[in-house]
């Protein structure tokens, strides 16, 4: 793990040299810590697609995840369980949501969807297609979310990232509207939203006002993250979740 320490160090930098391209970290507060669905968590299921398939593997946001949880609170014992699939929508999820999430019986379920969606919304509409793309997303999440908070179960929904680092592409264009749509959905039913493409735009932005757009910075292919867009991921989610930013920040895995 010490063999890419030096990566969000080195993100991090580009974020402070871009000033205003990124924003800036929250002022210290005295107040008491907000409860969050870490309390009383001992199993969460993260569902998604390729990127969540991925993020179980070494250095994916996942397993990144489950040992930075268990190192802040190993008391808990806290289980995190992969539930990605690669190409799957958020009808995909909602097919399977019984069988990977709600028969696992979790505290909290994670659910990152979009990459495919937004992509697969560019493609001609077949004769039996009733719903536009971005409205069966919204029907999708709100699923999802009504059927988990019918058990009890805590959710959060983790917005998508990127698809590919060319900002102005359509894709991301389209991606600010699914996201809005997630945003909206989680307002609504009262559930927990973090949003993941605001820090890999700010950070792929200032990076390449320094060092120009001929690669990627965050991505192996432009959509699925490297190493230092799992570490981004993760501690985004994590400072959702309501983990100290003086606990995040000094985190190292042995």
């Amino acid at each position: 793990m010490k063999r890419y320490y030096w990566l969000p160090l080195l993100v991090a930098g580009a974020i402070a040299v871009g000033g205003s391209a990124a924003t800036p970290p929250p002022e210290p507060s005295n107040s008491p810590p907000q409860q969050t669905p870490l309390a009383d968590t001992q199993k969460i299921v993260v569902l998604g697609d390729s990127i969540t398939q991925a993020g179980g593997q070494y250095g994916g946001y996942i397993w990144l995840l489950r040992r930075y949880l268990n190192a802040l609170y190993p008391a808990q014992s806290i289980d995190v369980i992969d539930a990605g699939i690669s190409g799957n929508k958020s009808a995909d999820l909602d097919a399977r949501f019984n069988r990977d999430v709600l028969s696992q019986k979790p505290d909290l379920v994670i659910i990152n969807v979009g990459i495919n969606d937004v992509m697969q919304s560019f493609q001609s509409p077949s004769a039996t297609d009733s719903e536009p793309p971005l409205e069966v997303y919204r029907q999708k999440l709100t699923a999802m979310v009504k059927a988990a908070r019918a058990r009890q179960i805590e959710v959060l929904l983790l917005s998508p990232t990127i698809v590919y680092e060319d900002l102005n592409s359509r894709e991301n264009i389209r991606m600010v509207e699914y996201i809005a749509a997630m945003r909206d959905v989680a307002a609504r039913n009262r559930v927990q939203f973090i949003d993941l493409h605001t820090p890999f735009r700010h950070i792929i932005m200032t990076y390449q006002r320094y060092g120009g757009r001929s690669q990627n910075i965050l991505t192996r292919d432009g959509i699925h993250p490297n190493i230092a867009g799992h570490q981004i991921m993760t501690y985004t989610l994590l400072r959702g979740l309501g983990v100290p930013e003086d606990q995040i920040q000094n985190l190292k895995l042995d």
